[in-house]
């Protein structure tokens, strides 16, 4: 096993054990969204990652698909690409916090919301939001 995916498995590993720190007011703005809209999870993580995230907190259920780089060995904005085209969707947005979201939101080419209160910056967006529940103001 290379090291990179040893590294992974131990995050997902830990993951399922400890979780992580959600957002104030992350599964309350979930339940709200998932009622009139289909959520999807795209990500650069390893294979095993996103699902041990959702399991550990139990909020899976507000999902309808997931995909990430270590399912399938592709970039981000392919893996968009991929849940656009699965689902048939003809409206979407992705909403991240770092420029490699801003970058595969433009190879997808869909809007992009960013995130503010998150890790990163960008370069460009579509829309901020400042706060999880500023979703809401964007969609209205």
């Amino acid at each position: 096993m290379y090291r990179i995916h040893a590294c992974g498995e131990e995050a997902r590993k830990l993951l399922l054990k400890e979780g992580g720190i959600l957002y104030l007011h992350l599964e309350d703005v979930l339940q709200t969204l998932s009622q009139n809209y289909s959520l999807f999870i795209v990500s650069n993580c390893p294979k095993g990652y996103i699902e041990a995230f959702l399991q550990y907190h139990k909020i899976g259920k507000y999902f309808k698909d997931i995909e990430c780089s270590g399912n399938t060995g592709l970039a981000k904005g392919k893996n968009i690409k991929i849940i656009i085209k699965k689902h048939k969707l003809n409206s979407t947005i992705y909403i991240g916090d770092a420029q490699t979201d801003c970058d595969a939101a433009k190879f997808a080419d869909i809007p992009f919301v960013f995130a503010s209160y998150g890790f990163g910056k960008v370069d460009s967006y579509n829309y901020t939001i400042e706060k999880i529940t500023d979703i809401f103001k964007i969609l209205d």
